[in-house]
């Protein structure tokens, strides 16, 4: 089985643009998953939602319109919606299987502190061939700011890998450097250009050194935030 899994960060649109083109969604992935509140913006199979809603409904009542606006399609989604606990009023949420994926994964570590990296763990649970990844970004260019989350995520996604499964990520996300360049993500190469063949060959040109300014910028910039 082929999916998408698409959560909230910027380059969730490349997703869209690409299932646009596509003429429809299933013309690319067998099933799409969304996290959150795309629930209620994007044609889906299956909704991650691993709050509370019990807790949501308080975050609601404390005027939050953005989680009341949530939950009233969440009370009406038919589902699947995988979630932490199952409430009452909610006729489509489904008890995420925690037991069955740590048990599937060989890990009893409870290592998840974002919706995103429990939809990448059920993915390898059920045992999809192959993932393509959108709107999990974190980090962004030229912005200090940057979310919670991305290593627990990237975590999942090596277990995914070392499985078999083929993972893409959206060209536009910080998400395994994915949005830089392959010099930028091989670290210590600054004397030659690589070129990894898909035979997993090896090779390297000699090209000029950077200046001692260009290093100290792009270690600043490493460093920024």
């Amino acid at each position: 089985m082929k999916i998408a899994i698409v959560a909230l960060g910027a380059s969730y649109t490349q997703y869209t643009d690409a299932v646009k083109l596509a003429g429809g969604r299933h013309a690319l992935y067998d099933e799409t998953w969304v996290i959150n509140a795309l629930g209620g913006v994007l044609q889906h199979d299956r909704v991650f939602h691993m709050d509370d809603v019990a807790v949501q409904e308080r975050r609601a009542e404390a005027k939050n319109p953005h989680i009341a606006r949530m939950l009233d399609w969440l009370r009406k989604h038919p589902g699947p919606v995988y979630t932490s606990v199952v409430r009452d009023g909610y006729p489509g949420l489904v008890a995420y299987p925690l037991a069955d994926v740590l048990k599937a994964v060989g890990d009893t570590r409870p290592y998840f502190n974002n919706t995103t990296a429990y939809a990448i763990a059920f993915a390898i649970y059920l045992g999809v061939k192959e993932m393509a990844l959108y709107g999990m970004d974190y980090t962004y260019p030229n912005r200090a700011f940057a979310e919670e989350g991305r290593a627990c995520v990237e975590y999942w996604i090596g277990q995914a890998v070392a499985r078999g499964i083929r993972v893409r990520v959206a060209s536009r996300s910080a998400l395994l450097d994915t949005c830089r360049s392959d010099a930028e993500r091989l670290y210590g190469y600054d004397g030659v250009k690589v070129e990894i063949k898909p035979d997993y060959t090896v090779n390297m040109t000699p090209k000029e050194l950077p200046t001692a300014q260009e290093i100290e910028a792009r270690y600043a910039l490493m460093h920024k935030g």
